[in-house]
């Protein structure tokens, strides 16, 4: 059950940051976003800040009480490296 809430808490993370992430490289997902902003305006942000409540939870409860904490650090570590190293990383150096 523990296994169940990380891999929906990752999951959750990586829908609700990807689409947050890919406005860096699409100008399109960008315009997305924008547009769903100004659209729903506060109700985006409050869902968009329920959705890291819920993944951070779900990701702590995971890797708190299962015996594969090791393995579930390591997923989330190696999520964001990537996110760092392939899209933050590139945007510094432009």
């Amino acid at each position: 059950m523990i296994t169940l809430i990380f891999i929906i808490g990752y999951l959750t993370m990586v829908f609700n940051e990807g689409f947050v992430i890919l406005r860096h490289l699409s100008k399109t997902m960008a315009k997305a976003r924008q547009n769903l902003i100004k659209k729903y305006g506060k109700k985006w942000k409050i869902f968009h800040s329920t959705m890291d409540v819920v993944w951070v939870t779900f990701v702590l409860i995971g890797i708190i009480f299962s015996p594969y904490r090791e393995l579930f650090i390591g997923m989330v570590l190696g999520f964001w490296l990537l996110v760092g190293i392939f899209v933050y990383l590139p945007k510094l150096f432009k």
